[in-house]
């Protein structure tokens, strides 16, 4: 097993801004004035914010959000 970090990301290039992520997972992502997402679980998650992290990811129409080994 990888002693790898999992973190959320975000292509600015691809969003569409459509708001699924942050509307459907308040605790990860929050929209800025720009009605980009921000993330707002920096360090290694947990296994719940994994959960919901992989769900946001499934619903995010423009496929921006990803989980990359850090």
């Amino acid at each position: 097993m990888s002693d790898a970090v999992r973190m959320l990301k975000v292509d600015f290039d691809k969003c569409l801004k459509a708001g699924e992520c942050y509307y459907n997972h308040p605790d990860l992502f929050l929209m800025t004035e720009s009605g980009f997402p921000a993330i707002k679980a920096r360090r290694p998650a947990t296994p719940a914010e994994l959960r919901e992290a992989l769900e946001a990811i499934e619903v995010c129409p423009a496929r921006a959000i990803s989980l990359a080994d850090e």
